[in-house]
This record gives C-alpha cells, structure tokens and sequence, in this order.
C-alpha cells in the first residue's frame, strides 16, 4: 500500500485496490473486536467538522466556543419543537432523536455522522468532490464513549448543563467523543447504518471533532480520483450501495430522479 502527507492528517494510507480497503478494515489491534464507526468526506482537505459548526463559523472568524454550540442546539430544538417536528407516528421524540431527524433532513447540528457500515461510509467519500482525493475515517470503539442500541431519552440540558460549559454526561467528554445510535425514525438511518459522534468542540486542525490521535485507533484513508470511480462502480454492482438505497424516502428518491441524473442512472443493467 502508498503512503503519502496531508496537511491535516500526517501520512495517510493510499489503497490502490479496494481489496485494500477491506483489509485496513479487517486489520485487528491488541487482539480486540474489530469494530470501527467510519466516516467518508469527498475531499481529504476538509477538517472533521459538524453541520453546526461549518454554519455558525459562516458568522464569524475567530475559534468557536462549546457555549455557542450548546445555545446553538437548543435554539434548533425549540424552533423544531415550535413546528410540531417533534411528534413521530403519534410518538413524541426525544431532544436527540430530534436532532437526528433534523440532521437527515438537512439541518446543520452538531452531531457527526458516521455508519456502523465501512461500505457507506465509502460511498460518501466517493459519490462527493470526484475530481479530488476524498477521506475515509475510522474510529476504533475504544476511542469513544457510548454503545450501539442504546436509548437517548433525556433532555439536552440533562446531557450538557445550561448553566456550565462542563458537561454533566461522561467525565471524559473533554477529551473524547461520544457515540449514539438514533431509533430508525428515518429509512435513511436504517440504510445508512447510521450513528452519531459528538464531542466538546475542539478547534484542533483536524477538525471541530475532538478524538484521539493514536495511530493504532484511528484509519485514516485516502482516496484518490481513480479509486473513487473504481469504488463507485462495485458498490453499486456488488453490494447495491447508490444514492437510490441509501436515500430511501421521498426526498432521495426525487433526487435520483432530478435533472442532475441521467434518465438510467439508477438501473444498474
């Protein structure tokens, strides 16, 4: 496998076979379960940041505090809450299911997707930027806390103190992102594979994501322009990963059918 330099993430690894992939995610550490939340961006220039935290800095140009996040997100929820979003199938959500619903329908938050899925994951990185070499991110489960399948029923202020910029949750939150995997209160997050990552906001160059540098914790992948087409291609013949199957609601079936598609794009013979 080719290494090479990136300016935010040191010397990265350049798989030039997707064979190659399935093996730095099948390469195990320390004898642990092999078990990663990946992340794929189009462009391996672009810092680990939030939705939340790309638009807020939209408005200002020093480093951004975890005290504007936190009233961030809470304004989000009670503007949310104001529309009637909150209620699902007669069911009222919690402030973190909320904010998952708001996420997959393009609200900028601060939770970070990721997908319990490596093959997702890739995906994102491919389908964006395919002219530029894209990033495919992987954190081992022990860089993080929090669990699969587990529930998010308490408030937002229970999880982050209004009155303190000290989070009441995990002592370790200063330091590490927190997992949470969302009830499937979208199709989307059932196709995604979808979890979530937070942090205290960190104004680290890699990003507004705070996580632990350790090289045997950590993948950092690179993928180029040609191994982007090649990629796209097996996984939509082979594993049936498109933009049709991983957007299936309303909104991603209007957009594969959009202008911006060929007629057949979504058949794959």
């Amino acid at each position: 496998m080719k290494l090479a330099d990136t300016q935010l993430f040191g010397t990265v690894i350049v798989p030039e076979d997707f064979s190659e992939i399935l093996t730095l995610a099948t390469f195990e550490i320390h004898d642990e379960s092999n078990i990663y939340m990946w992340r794929g961006q189009g462009d391996i220039a672009w810092p680990i940041h939030s939705s939340a935290y790309r638009r807020l800095m939209k408005d200002r140009d020093y480093p951004l505090g975890e005290h504007v996040m936190r009233d961030y997100d809470r304004e989000l929820l009670l503007n949310a809450q104001h529309q009637g979003y909150h209620f699902e199938n007669g069911r009222e959500l919690s402030d973190f299911e909320l904010l998952a619903k708001l996420q997959h329908h393009g609200a900028a938050t601060r939770m970070i997707d990721v997908s319990r899925n490596i093959l997702v994951a890739l995906w994102f990185a491919c389908d964006s930027m395919r002219d530029k070499t894209g990033l495919l991110f992987g954190l081992h489960y022990s860089a993080m806390n929090g669990f699969e399948g587990r529930p998010g029923k308490r408030y937002y202020n229970q999880v982050f103190d209004r009155k303190s910029d000290i989070s009441t949750d995990e002592d370790n939150f200063n330091n590490t992102p927190i997992l949470w995997q969302p009830p499937v209160v979208t199709k989307r997050i059932a196709a995604q594979s979808a979890q979530f990552l937070y942090s205290r906001v960190s104004n680290d160059a890699t990003g507004s994501l705070n996580f632990s540098k350790d090289e045997n914790l950590v993948r950092v992948i690179a993928i180029t322009q040609e191994m982007k087409k090649k990629c796209l291609k097996i996984l939509e013949n082979t594993f049936d990963i498109k933009r049709l199957t991983l957007f299936p609601d309303i909104d991603g079936f209007c957009f594969s059918n959009s202008v911006n598609f060929g007629s057949h794009s979504n058949e794959r013979w």
